[in-house]
């Protein structure tokens, strides 16, 4: 199956896609560094005021060219009636377009939504190897994460790298210091659009995390307690609350807040669908090397071929079978979820 790679080539075709589906598109401008043409982009159709369904791709840039593929793929057969519908294309375009995860800034957009100052002192065990200053540290910063590995052990490490931290703003899984435009603007569209929205559910499409071509549904089950059993019925499995034995970890500043921030009347579900891809180690390699890639290059210009080349496997796989397997999936979740929602009283 064949998968845009281009930022702009996607971009157009979600427009195209929204069109011939007979939804209303608007944009806004993200512009950073000489990244002039980068916009977040909105497909909105307008159905039941009291009911809503949002699709987010690209929260986290180049996930967002599996998720832009599979919003194409719902909004070639939409059903009719039900809900308003909402998808969201490239919530973070800078990244999709520079195959980062991060925005121009540096931050990861789902640790971003901070409430409180981010606490997280491990990191700073780790910094070198994710973080390396030079080409030496690159190397060197791994033996100085295999030490503080073996003595904190393997939890603590989890939560210390990829919890999101405020403390080096060149590092991996950056909180940033304040609300990001990105997040700011899909607020703004959300209060605009969906003020009296009185039941709404948010589906964010990402890949990276999990077994190759295996599926994880995250859901807020410490905002929303019936989401569990929600998701259950919608989806007929049940979805991934967080386990630290089983290797998982809880993030720090989620962009599911902003969302309840935006809309604090609304009975709010939302489900983060993950797909998975690379072992841990092996994506946390492409992670390192692009980051420093991005951090020694000029401003605004593309990764190395090699940099794309590994992110890409990374996060869109060019398997054909996974590529098949994650459309399927999305189609699907959407069409359970939209369901749930014709059902709702």
């Amino acid at each position: 199956m064949k998968m845009e790679t281009d930022y702009h080539i996607a971009r157009e075709k979600f427009h195209d896609a929204a069109e011939r589906a007979g939804l209303r598109t608007l944009r806004v401008r993200v512009p950073y560094e000489n990244q002039s043409e980068l916009f977040i982009d909105f497909a909105l159709l307008r159905r039941d005021p009291e009911r809503a369904l949002v699709q987010l791709s690209g929260v986290h840039g180049i996930e967002g060219y599996a998720g832009s593929h599979i919003q194409r793929e719902v909004m070639a057969d939409l059903p009719e009636g039900g809900p308003s519908l909402l998808f969201v294309h490239a919530v973070n375009p800078y990244g999709m377009a520079l195959y980062r995860r991060a925005n121009g800034n540096n931050v990861d957009l789902n640790r971003s939504f901070n409430l409180q100052a981010v606490k997280n002192e491990d990191y700073r065990f780790f910094d070198s190897y994710l973080n390396p200053s030079s080409g030496l540290e690159f190397y060197t910063g791994l033996l100085r994460a295999v030490l503080a590995r073996f003595r904190i052990g393997q939890a603590r490490t989890r939560q210390a790298v990829a919890a999101g931290q405020m403390d080096y703003a060149h590092g991996l899984f950056y909180t940033g210091r304040g609300l990001q435009r990105e997040v700011k603007l899909v607020q703004e569209f959300l209060r605009s659009h969906f003020l009296g929205v009185k039941h709404i559910t948010f589906l964010d499409l990402h890949t990276g995390l999990g077994e190759f071509k295996g599926e994880m549904l995250f859901v807020d089950h410490d905002r929303e307690t019936d989401s569990p059993d929600y998701f259950e019925k919608c989806f007929g499995r049940r979805p991934n609350v967080p386990d630290p034995h089983a290797g998982a970890y809880a993030i720090y500043g989620r962009i599911s807040d902003a969302f309840r921030k935006a809309l604090p009347d609304a009975s709010l579900r939302y489900c983060l669908q993950e797909f998975g891809t690379l072992t841990p180690g092996k994506m946390l390699g492409a992670l390192r090397r692009e980051n420093f890639d991005w951090r020694f290059r000029p401003a605004g210009t593309p990764p190395t071929e090699r940099v794309r080349a590994a992110m890409l496997e990374a996060f869109l796989p060019s398997d054909p079978i996974w590529r098949e397997h994650i459309v399927e999936l999305g189609v699907q979740r959407w069409r359970q979820a939209w369901q749930a929602l014709m059902e709702t009283k």
